[in-house]
C-alpha cells in the first residue's frame, strides 16, 4: 500500500512544482535582471535597520549605482565581526531575521567561517532542489521509480561556543523529508550524524547493498561515490556476511557477483540505475571519469548545481546537457572578468552584462547577510538559456602559477591530466604540480602506491577543519 501511494505521489508533486515553481521560473529567465534589480532593493530594503544596513545606509539606495557607492566589496573577514556578533548578542548586526543555525567551512588563514543560516534559507534551498528534481523529471522519469540513495553532511554536529548549532543544509533539508518520500530513502538520517568516518561509510555500504532497486544517487561530491566503491571491495565479505543474516537472498546475489567479476561494481549492484546527481566541474572530472567505469551505461550524470557552504549560486534546467543558470531569484549576482580582477583593475557586471565564453569571478549578495561578498570562485558563461547566462564552475580563484609568464592555470592542469588519463588507460586517486621556480620547472606528484604521510597529515587537521572532518 505504501508503495502504490509513493509512485502516485510523485507525480503528483512534479505537478505541483511544474506548476508553482517550475514554469514561474522558466518565464523569468527571459529577463533575470529584472528580478535581480527588484530582489536587491528587497534585500536591502528588509535590511535597512541593521547595523550594517544603518552603517551604509541602506534607506537611501535606489538603484544598483547607489549600492555600489555605499557597499565595497566584502571578504569574509571583513564580514566576520558581524557574524559573530549576531550570534553572541543575539541583535540584527547583518539580517533582520536572526539565524536558526550556522554552517561551517575551512577558512584561508586555518580559522574557519562560520555562514549563517535563517529559516527563510532553507526555503530557498529547496525550492532549488525541487527545480533539478523537476528537470531530471522531464527526461529521466524512470529515475524516480526505485530508491534513492542519497549522501549528506551530518543535519547537526554540534554547538558553538555560543550555543548556536551548526551543521549542514543537505543534512537538514534530508531529514525534513516528507514522512512518505523518505521511505525512497535507503540511508537512514541518523547515519550521517555517525562521529566514525570509516563506520559511517559502513553502515552507508550496508544499507546500499542492502537495495537492488536503485534508480537514483545524489551526492555532492563524486569522490564520495569512489570512497563507498573503496569500502564496499574492501569488506566484501564481511559485508556481505552482515546482510546475509537477514536478506539472505540479496547476499546470495552478491556473493555471485563478487565470485564471477572479482569485485563490486555499480553496475552490477544496482542496474537499473538510471542517474547520479553531482558536481561535474573544477576538479571533480577526475573522479567521475572512474565513476562512469563502474556504472550501467545508461546511467547519465547530471550536474547537482554550484554551490559552496555561503550559497548556492546556480540550479541545472538542461539535465541532457548539464546547463545551469545562477540563481537570480534567490541571490544578486556581479561579476568581474578574470584577467581585469587579477590586475586589481575591477569593473564590475551585472548579469545582464556578462558574455559567452569569458570566465569572470563572482560576487554575491545573499539574503543571508553576506553584501558584494567575493567568495573566491571563477565561472565561466558557458552560453544561454533564454535571455539568462548558463555558468558553469571553473575552479578557485587565484589558481595559477607563473614562473616565467607562462600564467598556468588549475583547470588546464585538469584538463592535461584527464586527457592523459584517456589516452593512457591509467587510473589515480591524488595527484599534485608543483613548481620550482628557481630550477624553472614543475614537478608532477601521481599518488599511487601507500606511503606514511602521517605527520603532514596531523599539521593540515590542526590547521583545516574540514580535512579533519573528511
Amino acid at each position: 500500500m505504501r508503495k502504490l501511494l509513493v509512485s502516485m505521489l510523485i507525480p503528483l508533486r512534479m505537478a505541483f512544482i511544474k506548476v508553482f515553481v517550475w514554469q514561474p521560473f522558466i518565464k523569468a529567465t527571459h529577463d533575470p535582471q529584472r528580478h535581480q534589480n527588484k530582489l536587491l532593493l528587497k534585500i536591502l530594503d528588509k535590511n535597512k535597520e541593521t547595523v550594517y544596513g544603518r552603517e551604509h545606509n541602506f534607506r537611501e539606495i535606489k538603484n544598483y549605482d547607489d549600492y555600489v557607492n555605499a557597499v565595497r566589496f566584502n571578504s569574509y573577514d571583513k564580514l566576520q565581526d558581524y557574524i559573530a556578533r549576531q550570534d553572541l548578542e543575539k541583535i540584527s548586526y547583518l539580517t533582520e531575521e536572526a539565524p536558526v543555525f550556522y554552517v561551517l567551512t575551512s577558512g584561508t588563514t586555518g580559522r574557519s567561517k562560520k555562514i549563517p543560516i535563517l529559516k527563510s534559507s532553507i526555503g530557498h534551498y529547496k525550492q532549488s532542489q525541487q527545480l533539478l528534481a523537476y528537470a531530471m523529471y522531464q527526461v529521466i522519469p524512470s529515475a524516480y521509480k526505485g530508491k534513492i540513495l542519497a549522501m549528506v553532511s551530518p543535519a547537526r554536529e554540534g554547538l558553538l561556543d555560543t550555543g548556536s548549532p551548526y551543521g549542514s543544509m543537505s543534512g537538514l533539508i534530508y531529514q525534513s523529508m516528507p514522512r512518505t518520500l523518505k521511505t525512497k530513502y535507503v540511508v537512514p538520517p541518523h547515519v550521517f550524524e555517525m562521529d566514525d568516518y570509516e563506520e559511517k561509510y559502513l553502515a552507508i555500504a550496508r544499507a546500499a547493498l542492502i537495495e537492488k532497486n536503485i534508480s537514483l544517487i545524489a551526492t555532492a561530491n563524486p569522490t564520495s561515490l569512489i570512497k563507498l566503491d573503496q569500502v564496499i571491495n574492501e569488506h566484501a565479505d564481511m559485508l556481505i556476511d552482515d546482510i546475509g543474516s537477514v536478506y539472505e537472498i540479496r547476499a546470495a546475489e552478491l556473493k555471485k557477483q563478487l565470485a564471477n567479476r572479482g569485485s563490486l561494481i555499480f553496475a552490477d549492484l544496482w542496474p537499473e540505475l538510471k542517474a547520479i546527481t553531482v558536481w561535474t566541474g573544477g576538479s571533480c572530472g577526475i573522479p567521475i571519469s572512474r565513476l562512469r567505469e563502474k556504472l550501467p551505461v545508461d546511467t547519465r550524470i547530471v550536474e547537482v548545481g554550484y554551490m559552496s557552504s555561503e550559497f548556492r549560486g546556480g540550479v541545472t534546467i538542461d539535465v541532457l546537457a548539464n546547463r545551469q543558470v545562477p540563481t537570480f531569484h534567490q541571490n544578486f549576482f556581479e561579476f568581474v572578468e578574470k584577467d581585469q580582477w587579477e590586475e586589481n583593475e575591477p569593473n564590475f557586471l551585472r548579469l545582464d552584462q556578462i558574455t559567452s565564453g569569458v570566465q569572470y569571478y563572482i560576487f554575491v549578495t545573499t539574503q543571508t547577510g553576506l553584501y558584494r561578498y567575493d567568495i573566491n570562485d571563477l565561472i565561466e558563461v558557458t552560453g544561454f538559456f533564454n535571455s539568462t547566462p548558463t555558468i558553469q564552475f571553473v575552479q578557485k580563484g587565484k589558481g595559477v602559477t607563473n614562473i616565467t609568464g607562462e600564467k598556468l592555470c588549475e583547470s588546464q592542469l585538469l584538463g592535461a591530466v584527464q586527457e592523459f588519463r584517456v589516452q593512457q588507460g591509467v587510473a589515480f586517486d591524488f595527484f599534485m604540480l608543483i613548481a620550482y621556480p628557481e630550477q624553472y620547472e614543475y614537478c608532477l606528484y601521481i599518488e599511487h602506491t601507500r606511503f606514511d604521510a602521517s605527520d603532514i597529515e596531523t599539521m593540515l587537521r590542526k590547521s583545516n577543519m574540514e580535512f579533519e572532518d573528511k
